[in-house]
């Protein structure tokens, strides 16, 4: 026998007319679930504090500007006292000397004044802004805390429901499949049976393979001269809660989480809601569904959003790297600019090992999965799929509200 493609038109399901409509979730229920998404919106506060957060990394990279600053002038004044005895012996250029020797002190005093100053904001602002993302996180918990009451509340509906002795779940099938010219109807349709009962179990939400069934019934079935056999089937199950129903229950309500990958042309260090879960070009990070702020940050910039995650993805921030440069701290920038109008101007010999750029963090490191760029799999997207593949049958299924009469 040969079959051809499965069509499958959308199932809305009912129980025998003992009780009510049986739904995942219905109407009154969807309303509750609408008024909290309204209520415990939190995308106006997101967006407020990420950009703040954003402007707090930036001060940050300053503050370590102005500490390459200090450590410019403290190498001029070393310099400076190191070529002094042999000025005065000289007795050339000494006032001048005295006088530059004045600046890089007056420089680093300036510089550490405005350091300590500047942290002390920044220590101030971090500690608001830290208390913003508290806000927005318990409003979160607070919304999950109501979307798992309203879960509770369903499912209890759902059990009570379904376990009444006369729940039933009656569907009718109208479908078709291709038989041998030479096999009769009543073959075809017992050949084609468990497929199309393993279809129908597939498709609803409160069926599964041990989902009993109570009756079943073919009322039409007409074949042509080709083979081509229609049919029309009611049957009844016994329908239960099971793990497809928690999964469409959790979806209804989007209490699941998604892998989301994030990429940057760069080693940023990686933000989401405010804490940090890692630094690399690419992570991957579990994250419950819904909101959240998403921020790279690399030297003195930062790429920031705020993403409304519904599955499985990647996110791209890609920086400009022809601009990172100095620090753009007006102070340090003319505190260099003095040192290279001194007399004794350090020699290429002479200059400092560059150091590694300082990290300043302000919330705690969580860890995280970096992926593996030469790992093939590390391309590919997590995505979640629900139900197990339909039979290679062509039907359409239809939920009716009326008992099947015997």
């Amino acid at each position: 026998m040969k079959y051809c493609s499965l069509s499958l038109a959308l199932l809305c399901f009912y129980a025998s007319n003992s009780f009510a409509a049986l739904e995942v979730i219905t109407a009154l229920e969807k309303q509750t679930f609408n008024t909290i998404e309204q209520e415990y919106n939190i995308d106006t506060l997101l967006i407020t504090v990420n950009d703040r957060f954003s402007q707090l990394n930036k001060k940050a990279y300053d503050i370590e500007g102005l500490k390459k600053g200090i450590a410019l002038e403290q190498q001029r004044y070393d310099e400076l006292i190191a070529e002094l005895p042999r000025i005065i012996r000289a007795k050339t250029a000494l006032s001048q000397t005295y006088k530059q020797i004045e600046s890089a002190i007056d420089a680093v005093d300036q510089l550490t004044k405005k350091i300590k100053d500047d942290s002390e904001l920044l220590k101030a602002e971090k500690i608001d802004i830290l208390a913003e993302y508290e806000a927005v996180n318990k409003k979160r918990a607070d919304k999950s805390q109501l979307l798992f009451k309203l879960k509770t509340d369903i499912t209890n509906r759902l059990l009570a429901d379904l376990s009444k002795p006369d729940s039933t779940l009656p569907v009718t099938i109208n479908g078709s499949t291709e038989c041998s010219k030479y096999q009769s109807i009543a073959d075809c349709l017992k050949e084609s049976k468990s497929g199309i009962l393993s279809s129908t179990r597939n498709e609803s939400p409160f069926l599964n393979e041990k989902s009993v069934l109570l009756s079943y019934e073919v009322v039409e079935a007409n074949m042509n001269m080709k083979g081509e056999l229609t049919y029309k089937a009611t049957m009844q199950f016994k329908p239960s809660y099971n793990n497809k129903t928690d999964i469409r229950l959790n979806e209804e309500l989007g209490l699941k989480s998604a892998m989301i990958t994030l990429i940057s042309n760069v080693p940023a260090d990686w933000y989401i809601n405010g804490v940090k879960i890692g630094t690399g070009n690419k992570l991957s990070h579990e994250i419950p569904l819904g909101k959240h702020g998403i921020l790279a940050s690399y030297k003195n910039q930062d790429k920031s959003s705020v993403e409304k995650i519904e599955a499985s993805g990647t996110f791209n921030y890609k920086f400009n790297q022809s601009t990172f440069t100095s620090p753009p701290n007006s102070i340090a920038n003319e505190v260099t600019a003095t040192a290279s109008k001194g007399v004794l101007k350090p020699t290429a010999q002479q200059q400092p090992a560059k150091k590694p750029d300082a990290t300043y963090t302000f919330f705690s490191d969580k860890s995280s999965d970096k992926l593996d760029d030469k790992d093939p799999s590390a391309e590919k997207i997590n995505e979640f799929f629900m139900g197990a593949s339909p039979i290679v049958k062509k039907q359409t299924i239809e939920i009716t509200n009326e008992p099947i009469n015997k």
